[in-house]
């Protein structure tokens, strides 16, 4: 008898609902159930679509470990009391009417002929169920004999329905502990994963110049830690960086970040109510291959949180990122440079290191130094004379304080018919 009784209670958790509700119906407005002090599942609104014309909000009922089964439901509400479900045939059916009045039958299904079950409203009460001014309605549940007429009830023969916060019961054992409504904590409600929010539905990068960003959100009451970034179907690889007031991230992304032999995760901690953003350029379409590769990209970033509230469990959203990227700089047969050219050094801004890159279409006398605003020598990185070719240094102020430097590539030219020096100076910044 005990087991029947939970595998119908099972059946009724993963089902969709049979009453409406109209705080519940809002993007990120969830209700938590359990039995006793253990929460068990999450009914939340994760979205707005149009189907045959109409809005819809999307609804997701399911436990509240992120990997456990769920149910995804399609409801809205027509003026202000027709709540409608969208059916398995892709049709409205009114599942509930906040006008019905006391001794509305709800629904009714007849099971093989056998027997009726059915539901009724049995009361209206006016009151306050974990939010001020709601209304209550008290369904009467039983079943009719269709041979002899009889009706009878089990015991569990009524559930009540919340017209702010929809079902308060999915049997004898589960009830409504807790609401998130707009923001604000009602009662009980653990935390979920989507608490955690991307600003946009996707990233896009529309040239080499540009930069691709989101801002990743944190709605919930407690802290959550960004563990690692994982490129879900590609080699490419990401120059980018994290970034907020007062702090910079900087990174390199091949396949998962950081690297899975760092035994680590990337420890960027976002509080509660606040955000971060995370940006995306220079996309290499093929760092391991030696072939020629489109210029377009497309690719799924999954990003790893894990919930700083004592009750630690990590989980994961994922966002579709896509753009315009560069082909691998490796070739079959190396292409030597036709000018002089001084690249813009990376990263910028910087702390302590960054890389500096240059190109030389011939062999000469070539020194890199690094100057202060006031002109003054702090560094040589180069002096010595180099062959034609394409050429990178690092170069480590970890010695230097915060500020604005030049660095400065000299070369002579003997091509030209006076001989004279190649110049070129960029700007740089270090921030500590």
């Amino acid at each position: 008898m005990k087991t029947l009784i939970f595998i119908l209670l099972g059946i009724l958790v993963l089902t969709t609902p049979q009453y409406s509700q109209t705080q519940l119906l809002k993007v990120g407005n969830a209700a938590g159930f359990g039995m006793g002090w253990s929460q068990s599942f999450l009914d939340i609104t994760i979205d707005k679509v149009i189907i045959n014309g109409k809005e819809y909000l999307k609804r997701k009922l399911g436990w509240f470990d992120p990997l456990a089964e769920y149910t995804i439901s399609y409801e809205r509400i027509e003026g202000d009391s027709a709540y409608y479900v969208l059916s398995s045939t892709n049709t409205d059916s009114l599942a509930f009417n906040f006008n019905w009045p006391v001794g509305t039958v709800t629904f009714s299904h007849n099971v093989s002929n056998i027997t009726i079950y059915e539901g009724k409203i049995d009361r209206i009460d006016f009151s306050s169920f974990l939010i001020p001014q709601d209304t209550l309605y008290h369904i009467l549940l039983y079943s009719i004999n269709v041979a002899t007429g009889d009706t009878s009830f089990n015991a569990y023969s009524q559930t009540t329905h919340s017209k702010k916060l929809g079902k308060t019961d999915y049997g004898i054992f589960i009830s409504l502990q807790g609401a998130k409504i707009d923001g604000v904590r009602y009662g009980s409600i653990g935390i979920f994963p989507e608490e955690i929010v991307f600003s946009e539905d996707s990233i896009y990068i529309p040239t080499l110049g540009d930069t691709g960003s989101v801002k990743i959100v944190n709605t919930s009451d407690y802290p959550v830690r960004i563990d690692s970034i994982i490129s879900v179907g590609s080699f490419y690889g990401y120059r980018g960086f994290f970034r907020k007031p007062g702090f910079e991230y900087q990174f390199y992304l091949f396949q998962t970040l950081p690297s899975p032999q760092w035994s680590d995760t990337l420890g960027i901690i976002i509080p509660p109510y606040d955000s971060i953003n995370v940006s995306f350029y220079e996309v290499d379409l093929c760092p391991i291959c030696d072939y020629e590769v489109q210029d377009y990209f497309k690719d799924t970033l999954r990003f790893v949180f894990t919930f700083m509230d004592g009750n630690i469990f990590s989980f994961s959203n994922s966002i579709p990122i896509s753009g315009e990227g560069h082909p691998s700089d490796l070739d079959e047969e190396e292409v030597l440079p036709n000018e002089f050219v001084l690249h813009q050094n990376y990263p910028n801004p910087f702390n302590p290191s960054t890389k500096i890159s240059w190109q030389s279409p011939v062999g000469s006398w070539q020194t890199i130094k690094i100057y202060d605003v006031l002109g003054n020598e702090v560094a040589v990185l180069v002096n010595e004379e180099k062959s034609s070719g394409s050429y990178e240094i690092n170069f480590d102020a970890s010695k230097l304080s915060s500020g604005v430097y030049y660095y400065q590539l000299r070369a002579g030219d003997p091509s030209t018919s006076s001989g004279q020096s190649f110049v070129e100076t960029k700007k740089m910044v270090l921030i500590r």
